[in-house]
């Protein structure tokens, strides 16, 4: 559970419940979790008979665990060898992410699917390597462009979530408010369920976080007879 003292609370929560709606439909078999990190989601796939995660090497110390230290638009991997591709709110970071895409869809089998999360409103992070946002028409064009049947985009919240935490953002990100004291806590608290309570009494999702989104590499003529 995310602590709702946090000021990335109205962010994660909406990422954390997006992907726990997804992550049953995971089949078991091979995981490529792109751009991983530190795994931060790998309990929500129990199901995977192995969880691989791929991420670029450090240029700083940080906190990282992959098991593959390699570019995402050169997999190293050979063709239709994962059941799923994961790749969250890695797709801003890259400077070609149709590349990606691509890639993602080689590596998958036949019938395979990607769960895709990225931002459509977040501040500049992880500069200089920050390039894009992300609307649901953008996010599925770059999906078929890349060989993708789209079985969904659902945004993560709507306005009301984004505003709450676009406030948040810009005092804690920027450096307003150095540290949580008991009283900041409480604030956070009470702003971050009081926006939560708004995002889903009021819901318009044409102003969002961002999207999740699930699709597959067809399971057309062509691919069966290659099998």
């Amino acid at each position: 559970m995310v602590s709702r003292d946090l000021p990335t609370y109205l962010e994660q929560e909406s990422l954390w419940s997006a992907l726990q709606t997804a992550a049953p439909a995971v089949p078991r078999g091979l995981l490529l979790d792109i751009g991983c990190g530190d795994k931060p989601y790998a309990a929500l796939f129990p199901q995977v008979s192995r969880y691989i995660g791929i991420d670029l090497p450090p240029t700083t110390p940080v906190v990282r665990r992959p098991d593959v230290w390699a570019s995402a638009l050169s997999l190293p991997f050979a063709d239709r060898c994962f059941e799923t591709v994961f790749c969250a709110q890695v797709l801003e970071h890259v400077p070609r992410p149709e590349e990606l895409l691509r890639e993602a869809f080689r590596v998958l089998k036949v019938g395979g699917q990607i769960i895709l999360t990225v931002p459509q409103t977040w501040g500049l992070h992880e500069e200089p390597h920050d390039y894009y946002r992300f609307t649901r028409y953008g996010l599925q064009y770059l999906l078929e462009d890349a060989g993708f049947q789209v079985r969904s985009i659902e945004p993560r919240g709507g306005a009301f979530r984004m505003m709450g935490q676009t406030f948040l953002s810009t005092c804690y990100l920027r450096k307003q408010i150095p540290r949580l004291t008991p009283r900041l806590r409480a604030f956070n608290r009470s702003w971050n369920s009081l926006f939560a309570y708004l995002d889903r009494r009021w819901p318009w999702n044409k102003d969002t976080l961002g999207y999740i989104a699930c699709a597959n590499r067809p399971d057309d003529e062509a691919e069966r007879g290659k099998e």
